[in-house]
C-alpha cells in the first residue's frame, strides 16, 4: 500500500509541474500577431477606406490616422501584439486568419467597424505561453 501511495504522490508532483507548461497545446494558442486596425462607425465607412487602400494604393497607416476612431490612430492603429483571448470575438477570429501584410473585410465588433491589418506572426513555447498570459 505504501508504495502505491508513493507512486501516486510522485504522479502528482509530475502532473502539478508539467500541467501549466504544456497547457497551450495547441498551435494557435501559441501564436501572437502585431495588429494595426482602423475603427469607423459603419459598414459602408470601412467599404470605402478599404477600397481607397487596396485599389487608390493609399497607405493602411494614414487612413487610420485620418479616420480611426480608436486612440490608436496616433500610432497609425497599431495595437501592438496579441494572442488569443485578449480581444473581442470577431476580431480576433478574422485577425487570427490573416496572413502578414493582408487587410481583413470589413469586421463588426460592439466597438464598431474594423478593418484589420497583420504585420508579423510569433510562435512561443508553452512555458512562454504561460509567463506571458499570466504573469
Amino acid at each position: 500500500m505504501k508504495i502505491i501511495l508513493n507512486i501516486l504522490c510522485w504522479i502528482l508532483i509530475i502532473y502539478g509541474f508539467y500541467f501549466p507548461f504544456s497547457y497551450f497545446h495547441k498551435e494557435a494558442d501559441k501564436m501572437e500577431v502585431k495588429i494595426s486596425h482602423i475603427l469607423v462607425n459603419t459598414q459602408d465607412e470601412a467599404i470605402n477606406i478599404r477600397k481607397e487602400i487596396t485599389e487608390n494604393h493609399k497607405s493602411f497607416e494614414q487612413m487610420a490616422k485620418e479616420h480611426s476612431l480608436c486612440k490608436s490612430k496616433d500610432r497609425d492603429g497599431d495595437i501592438g501584439y496579441n494572442m488569443r483571448g485578449r480581444l473581442f470575438k470577431e476580431f480576433e477570429e478574422a485577425a487570427f486568419k490573416l496572413k502578414n501584410y493582408e487587410i481583413s473585410q470589413p469586421v463588426k465588433t460592439q466597438a464598431g467597424w474594423h478593418l484589420i491589418k497583420i504585420y508579423d506572426t510569433k510562435y512561443f513555447s508553452d512555458k512562454e505561453n504561460f509567463e506571458r498570459r499570466y504573469f
